[in-house]
């Protein structure tokens, strides 16, 4: 099986969302105290339960961190008007983000935004990824969260789509599998580079897929096998870890 560098098993999803936000935050707490005063960390999230399960649960505990040294992207956004439900941005603001004082929110271009990028998902992309370059340059995330879908995608990275070796750190996905079919995402290489994934995933569903990614399937298959490693941290509830190999 592959090795990752914790992988645990919870009840409940409650018990999974608390003992997750916990660790969550005491790691990003000692992030920041590793970081010079004038840097932000930066953390990425993903949709999905993330946006409406995790980070709500967390509400009661926003103030344990100074969000002032942080900047949060996403990992993938749904290419659609502003406000429509199917945005990503708007789920983590709602859900948690509007109390985080002090946080920079990085958001991916809507497809009506009047600004540079407006116009198509081409032109969105290119003016997402020099926000990308200013302020990441040639870097990746400090710590990710982020959840995979029942075909084991994770961002809009899905089966069949992967470039292991993809340049550019921020792509345009035209006919997605999973509606929405237009989005923008960041690339493998970039899931890959960063400096810790922490992934989360509950449901009979998901079983499948995560049994096959630790059993070493291709990335290109099952795209989060790509990211689990030994900086990998695997957090899940008794449904979805039903095809782990646990003996």
């Amino acid at each position: 099986m592959v090795s990752v560098h914790t992988l645990e098993v919870f009840p409940t999803i409650d018990e999974l969302n608390t003992a997750v936000g916990r660790a969550f935050f005491a790691r990003l707490r000692a992030l920041i105290d590793e970081a010079d005063t004038d840097v932000r960390v930066n953390v990425a999230i993903s949709g999905g339960a993330i946006t409406t399960s995790l980070l709500p649960s967390l509400a009661p505990h926003v103030d344990e961190v100074d969000w002032s040294r942080v900047r949060v992207w996403l990992v993938d956004e749904r290419y659609v008007p502003a406000g429509d439900a199917d945005r990503n941005d708007d789920q983590a603001w709602d859900g948690f983000l509007h109390a985080a004082t002090g946080v920079e929110f990085i958001r991916m271009p809507t497809s009506d935004e009047s600004a540079p990028g407006a116009g198509s998902l081409d032109d969105a992309t290119r003016a997402f990824a020099n926000t990308w370059l200013a302020l990441m340059g040639q870097g990746s995330f400090d710590i990710a969260l982020i959840g995979m879908g029942p075909d084991g995608h994770i961002c809009s990275l899905f089966p069949g789509r992967i470039d292991m070796d993809e340049a550019s750190p921020i792509l345009a996905i035209r006919n997605s599998p999973k509606p929405p079919p237009e989005r923008i995402t960041v690339s493998m290489p970039v899931m890959r580079a960063c400096g810790e994934v922490w992934l989360t995933t509950t449901g009979e569903a998901k079983a499948d897929a995560l049994g096959r990614a630790f059993a070493d399937a291709s990335a290109l298959d099952v795209p989060v096998a790509g990211i689990l490693s030994p900086s990998t941290r695997v957090y899940v509830d008794e449904a979805a870890a039903s095809r782990l190999n646990l003996a």
